[in-house]
C-alpha cells in the first residue's frame, strides 16, 4: 500500500477531513489533497509529524523495501544477508552488521545514525540532516535496536536513577549484544512467565511450587539481561518491589495475567530468595 492510500485510510479512521487533518498539521487542505492524490510525498520530518497526529508508528506510513537489515536499515538483496550460527543465510540482516549468528561490532544506535547517514544520502540524494531525520525516525523500530530503545524511553531515567548509568548502559550493550536465537529464546521465556504466572495466580499459594518455578523463571529472565555477574538475589527482590511503583509495571502483568498479577508475582520472589530458592 502506497503513502496516499495510507494517509486516506488513517485520516478516515481518525474521522478527520482533510481541512481537518490540514489543521493539525499546520498546512493548508491543498497539500493534504495532494498528498493523498500521490501527486507529493511529504519530507520525513512531516511524515513523523503525521504520523504523530494519527497515533501510527511512523513505520506503517513509510514505502519501505521489502528487505532491510534489521541493524543498519539498508536495502538487502540475497548477495547482501549475513548469516546465523550454523552459517546459513539470515535475511533479516546485512553481512556487514551480523555475521555467524553475532553483531560484527558493537555500537549504539545514535553512532550508528552518524556513520551511516552520510552514505544513505549520497545514495539517494537527500541532504545529510533528511538522511539523519529518516534513519532516526527508523532505526528505533529494528529488531537490534526496538527493545533498548523502548525501555530507555519508558524507564530509562528512572532506571539510571535507581541503579546508576553503568549499570543502565551494560544491560543496554547485552541486548545489543544479543545473537537471533539468545534473543529469541529471551521473547520465548517472557511469553513463558505470563503463562507461568496465570498458573501461579490460579493455584493461590505464592509460596507454593507454581509460585517457587514462576520466581526461578523470572531470575532467569533478568540473568538474561543482566549477566551473571550482576545479578543477585537482593537485587531481584529490589527490582520486583519497584514494579509496584510504577503503574507500568503493573499495568503489564495485570493486563496479561489477571488483576492482581503483579503484586503476585512480588510475593512470589519475596518468598523464593527468602527460602534461597532461586539458583
Amino acid at each position: 500500500m502506497d503513502f496516499s492510500t495510507k494517509l486516506i485510510e488513517l485520516r478516515k479512521r481518525k474521522g478527520l477531513t482533510q481541512e481537518g487533518l490540514a489543521a493539525k498539521l499546520y498546512v493548508t487542505r491543498q497539500a493534504v489533497s495532494r498528498w493523498e492524490r500521490g501527486e507529493v510525498v511529504p519530507g520525513i520530518d512531516m511524515m513523523k509529524l503525521i504520523a504523530n497526529v494519527l497515533d501510527e508508528p511512523i513505520m506503517h506510513l513509510l514505502d519501505l523495501p521489502e528487505r532491510y537489515c534489521e541493524s543498519c536499515g539498508m536495502i538487502l538483496t540475497p548477495a547482501d544477508y549475513g548469516s546465523d550460527a550454523d552459517g546459513s543465510k539470515d535475511e533479516h540482516y546485512c553481512k556487514w552488521c551480523y555475521e555467524q549468528g553475532k553483531y560484527t561490532y558493537e555500537t549504539t544506535m545514535d553512532a550508528m545514525i552518524e556513520d551511516c547517514a552520510p552514505r544513505l544520502a549520497e545514495n539517494t540524494g537527500m541532504s545529510r540532516d533528511e538522511a539523519v531525520s529518516l534513519m532516526g525516525a527508523v532505526l528505533p523500530h529494528l529488531k537490534r535496536w526496538s527493545a533498548v530503545h523502548a525501555n530507555e524511553m519508558s524507564y530509562g531515567k528512572e532506571a539510571r536513577e535507581r541503579y546508576g548509568d553503568a549499570a543502565v548502559d551494560a544491560a543496554n550493550e547485552r541486548l545489543l549484544g544479543m545473537s537471533e536465537a539468545e534473543w529469541s529464546a529471551k521473547e520465548t521465556l517472557e511469553q513463558a512467565i505470563i503463562e507461568q504466572l496465570k498458573a501461579a495466580v490460579a493455584a493461590g499459594n505464592a509460596m507454593g511450587p507454581e509460585a517457587a518455578k514462576l520466581a526461578q523463571m523470572h531470575a532467569r529472565w533478568i540473568r538474561t539481561q543482566w549477566g551473571e555477574g550482576a545479578y543477585s538475589p537482593d537485587a531481584h527482590v529490589a527490582l520486583a518491589q519497584s514494579y509496584l511503583e510504577d503503574e507500568r509495571f503493573v499495568n503489564y502483568y495485570d493486563s496479561r495475567a489477571g488483576e492482581g498479577a503483579t503484586a503476585f508475582l512480588v510475593a512470589a520472589i519475596e518468598a523464593a530468595m527468602g527460602e534461597g530458592a532461586i539458583d
